[in-house]
């Protein structure tokens, strides 16, 4: 039985390899022209992570293969209207007093210090998440479903509570990643992460480090990957018995078990680093090979950016308005002194000072 099932895996990566081996079209290849059955389970609550893996999973049902989904964010009516995807199932975990994370991350609040993230990452996100998700009715009644799947799709983030989910089917399955990989999962796939060259995710150091940056690296990859093993994952484990059974193993077993893990990064952009052969980097995965037009003011406004254009960004968990003033100043000052158009992904009307650009 495992034999079939590692066969389904293997086609899977072939085919995801495929996809993301091109630029401006998007192949799929599968060899064997079989269909599978396959969950994807993203319980997070971030609109921006799941837009990494949307297209994969709507071209995976476009190719045939029967997707059922389990996220916050459904394929729309327009979305459905557009491009009907009859073999792609949403199971819709949208709830009216839960607000997805979008515009919620408030930078004056932001401190620098060592854990400031973790505690983020799990009181914030992975403890609300895990209780949120693993409690809504869809996921009990998925649960307690008589449904069969030969492979299960899952994000690798913050938290192992939905990976109870392969205990519950007994199939194997593939972890993606919308960002670089998180210092605890090179332990679960046994990759390298050799701190004295490789930073770390959460400190932004530039390569090659120098001696007091690979110090804090060092000293900062054990307190990570010591505090996600006896912080997170007891939390977590908890709540994942609650749900799935006391006979649930260990999460770091089954986190342990991955087949493959999808990253979207790209060595040109990250540096090079040594990566497992089921460590993949996909990285612009979620780029549509077809561009949609711009709204017509953004169109006549990068028209006439004759000496060109910056786009500013902070991402969509970010709300730019609570940047502190003296960072705001700072950042005003130098796009008002450039000749280029400047985009900024602001949630107010107005700038706190008028630009021309």
């Amino acid at each position: 039985m495992w034999q079939v099932y590692s066969f389904s895996v293997l086609i899977l990566i072939v085919v995801f390899s495929t996809y993301c081996s091109t630029v401006n079209e998007t192949v799929f290849v599968n060899a064997t022209k079989s269909k599978l059955k396959i969950l994807g389970i993203f319980g997070f609550l971030g609109k921006s992570h799941f837009d990494v893996f949307k297209p994969l999973l709507e071209e995976l049902a476009r190719r045939g293969h029967e997707v059922t989904v389990v996220s916050y964010f459904p394929r729309t009516d327009d979305a459905k209207a557009k491009e009907p995807l009859p073999n792609y199932k949403d199971i819709n975990l949208v709830d009216p007093e839960i607000d997805v994370y979008v515009n919620i991350v408030d930078l004056k609040q932001i401190s620098q210090s060592l854990f400031f993230y973790m505690e983020e990452l799990n009181i914030l996100m992975a403890e609300v998440t895990c209780n949120t998700s693993l409690r809504h009715p869809a996921i009990t009644e998925l649960i307690r479903s008589d449904e069969k799947f030969d492979v299960i799709l899952t994000e690798n983030f913050n938290t192992d509570c939905f990976l109870g989910f392969i205990h519950r089917f007994k199939v194997p399955y593939l972890a993606f990643s919308s960002h670089q990989i998180m210092p605890w999962t090179n332990n679960d796939m046994g990759n390298e992460d050799n701190p004295s060259y490789i930073p770390i995710y959460f400190f932004g150091f530039i390569r090659p480090m120098n001696f007091l940056d690979r110090i804090t690296n060092t000293v900062g990859l054990f307190l990570y990957k010591a505090a996600y093993e006896y912080w997170f994952r007891s939390v977590h484990q908890v709540i994942a018995n609650e749900v799935f059974g006391s006979d649930l193993p260990k999460l770091q077993k089954l986190a342990q078990q991955s087949s493959a893990l999808l990253v979207n990064t790209h060595s040109s952009l990250f540096g090079s680093r040594p990566q497992l052969p089921n460590v993949v980097e996909i990285g612009g995965i979620h780029i549509p090979s077809k561009i949609n037009s711009l709204p017509k003011d953004l169109t006549e406004f990068l028209d006439s950016a004759h000496d060109g254009a910056l786009f500013f960004s902070l991402g969509s968990l970010i709300k730019s308005t609570t940047m502190p003033k003296e960072k705001l100043d700072a950042i005003l000052k130098v796009f008002s002194s450039i000749p280029r158009k400047v985009i900024w992904k602001w949630e107010t009307d107005e700038l706190p000072h008028k630009m021309d650009n």
